[in-house]
């Protein structure tokens, strides 16, 4: 009985022991695997391509040049659209060039420039006769209309047709302006100049007559004064032309561009050839003051004006 206990009991210990032998074995063999050296690679051999064919080459991207951009959704439909504006603006352009030259054309009409002779006195007298009244009866409200939104340059050509028509009728009026009393002083009621100061010279003291024109109903109007100026102890006669063209407003004032001429017996360097040298002047009426500051070149200036009730 004891022997069979023996053998069963042996019997229940062998695989144990086969286990163990087997995991023993399997350590073992590992650790050599890893201690054991690589056996060598045979290098790889070139690949000879048959004839006909060629490797796959990857895409080559170039970097954009300066002053291009990156593709972006949408870009040609935004291209489109200002490639038609750009379109637009040049036929604009072309538009506002050819009306620029048709006004100009159509100003001028072939009249004369030579208006050297015709002063605020002679204005003041063609308008007591009721030769004039306003600029635009002279040219018709068309064309002083059309020259609203115009550049210094159609201004220019503007203020020259209405002094070449107002030298028409001085000419035609010679006899009656011949008998008219000269020299009188510059009214006190307005319209009339409150201040006229360039280079702090007074050039309202020096003035003999001034001219107001009647204002349009956009307030444009035109101002005409003759001045006696010593130079070099020699009087020279001088009349100046300030044709005030209504632009706008801003800040509930009136604005003015203002274009101005100059007409003088003899030509010589005094504070009105300064004055109307000056380029793109604006000037300002608040109710019935009309303000004129003038920083240009070396050249200040300062007018106002009392125009009278505000239309």
């Amino acid at each position: 009985m004891a022997t069979c206990k023996a053998k069963i009991s042996q019997a229940k210990k062998l695989p144990a022991a086969l286990f163990a032998a087997a995991a023993i074995s399997l350590l073992g063999t590992a650790a050599f695997a890893q201690s054991a050296p690589l056996p060598p690679v045979a290098p790889v051999q070139p690949v000879t391509l048959s004839p006909g064919l060629s490797m796959p080459s990857m895409p080559k991207i170039s970097a954009p040049a300066a002053g291009m951009s990156f593709y972006t959704p949408g870009k040609n439909f935004i291209t489109k659209n200002n490639a038609a504006s750009q379109d637009q603006s040049s036929a604009a352009e072309t538009k506002k060039s050819a009306a620029s030259s048709e006004l100009e054309t159509a100003l001028l009409g072939g009249a004369g420039s030579d208006f050297s002779g015709l002063t605020a006195q002679d204005l003041v007298q063609m308008a007591k006769s009721g030769s004039i009244t306003s600029v635009s009866s002279l040219l018709g409200n068309n064309a002083f209309n059309r020259s609203s939104s115009a550049g210094a340059a159609d201004n220019q050509v503007l203020l020259k047709k209405i002094l070449s028509e107002l030298d028409e009728i001085k000419k035609s009026q010679s006899q009656t302006l011949a008998s008219a009393a000269t020299g009188s002083k510059p009214s006190s009621l307005p319209p009339k100049i409150l201040r006229f100061i360039v280079n702090a010279n007074d050039v309202l003291s020096k003035c003999v007559q001034v001219y107001f024109s009647d204002r349009e109903s956009d307030g444009s109007f035109l101002l005409t004064g003759d001045a006696k100026t010593l130079v070099n102890n020699e009087s020279v006669s001088e009349s100046f032309y300030l044709l005030f063209k209504a632009s706008g407003t801003q800040n509930s004032k009136t604005i003015y561009t203002v274009t101005p001429t100059l007409s003088q017996s003899k030509s010589c360097d005094t504070p009105l050839s300064k004055f109307c040298a000056a380029q793109n002047m604006t000037a300002s009426r608040v109710g019935n003051l009309v303000t004129l500051h003038l920083l240009q070149d070396g050249t200040i200036g300062d007018l106002l004006l009392d125009i009278g009730n505000a239309r």
